[in-house]
Order: structure tokens, then C-alpha cells, then sequence
């Protein structure tokens, strides 16, 4: 799933970083290209201009300077179970909007429920792959599976919460 890798995103996204910043998928590295992107969406401050200048930053020279850049950015400290929503939200959305096959990607909100230490708000689709499995051991229809796991991503996209 790339929603762990920052450098997929285009413009400065306050809901997918402060969801990325509560799973601590975001890497030290990386944030310099956070506060990059708050300055070129016009959002100024010290801390943020501080957070663009560091070169390779360590983890403690990113923790330092973190909690201001957060607040003048914008962003606020969500609960990594809103994180984790968010982040499967924003896939599930993804694969109804293109038609991707929904089977072929079960095992990246498995992947996401497990890092995230299994929050309640993804376990409805946290544990579709072992659900797809007790579904084929008892007979079901690749697209009766298929059908079923296309409504509970639709539901996970409506769950309160969402960001779609």
C-alpha cells in the first residue's frame, strides 16, 4: 500500500499526514517535504521553516521542532485508530473509484490493521482476508466473495470519520 510512502502525495494533504504522523509512517527524512509543502500552500512560521531547513534530520532534531511546525500547519494529533480510518478510507475509496479488483488488495488493510495494533474503527475490514478464507472453505462463489467485500469497502468509505 503506498498511503505509507509520503512521497506519493502531490500538495500538502492535512488529513493523509496527520494520519501518516499518528501510524509514524512518515520517516525523519522525510519531513523537511512536509514543511516544504506547507510553505508552498502558503502556511508560514518558524517552526515550519525551521522543519524545511534540516538536511537528513535525525529523529530527535525532527522531534524537537514537530510539535510547533504541527500547529502552525494546521495539523492536529489524531488517535492511530483515526489514523488507520483515514488511511483505509482513502484506499477503499481508491479501488471503487478505478474498479481495481477489491480481492487483489485485501491484504493491504490486513497489513494496515496489524501496524496500526488492530483499532476497532478497521476492523471491519482488518480481517477480510481471514473472512475471504472461511468464505471459500465453505463454498462461496469467487464473486459472491467479490460482491460482498465490494459493500464493505463501500461501508468502510461511509463510516463516520471519513475523509472522502
Amino acid at each position: 500500500m503506498t498511503s505509507s510512502a509520503y512521497n506519493v502525495f502531490v500538495a500538502f494533504d492535512r488529513e493523509l499526514i496527520e494520519a501518516q504522523l499518528a501510524l509514524n509512517e512518515i520517516p525523519s527524512k522525510e519531513m523537511p517535504r512536509i514543511a516544504w509543502d506547507a510553505l508552498e500552500a502558503n502556511l508560514d512560521g518558524p517552526a515550519i521553516r525551521r522543519l524545511a531547513a534540516l538536511e537528513r534530520p535525525t529523529a530527535f532534531q525532527v522531534a524537537e521542532v514537530l510539535p510547533a511546525a504541527m500547529r502552525e500547519m494546521g495539523l492536529s494529533a489524531i488517535s492511530t485508530g483515526e489514523g488507520a480510518l483515514r488511511i483505509g478510507q482513502r484506499r477503499a475509496s481508491e479501488i471503487l473509484e478505478k474498479g481495481e479488483d477489491p480481492l487483489a488488495s485485501i491484504r493491504d488493510f490486513a497489513d494496515l490493521w496489524i501496524r496500526a495494533g488492530y483499532p476497532s474503527e478497521l476492523r471491519s475490514v482488518g480481517n477480510l482476508h481471514d473472512e475471504i478464507w472461511m468464505a471459500e472453505l465453505t463454498g462461496q462463489s469467487e464473486s459472491e466473495i467479490r460482491k460482498w467485500v465490494i459493500e464493505r469497502l463501500k461501508a468502510i468509505v461511509r463510516q463516520p470519520g471519513s475523509t472522502s
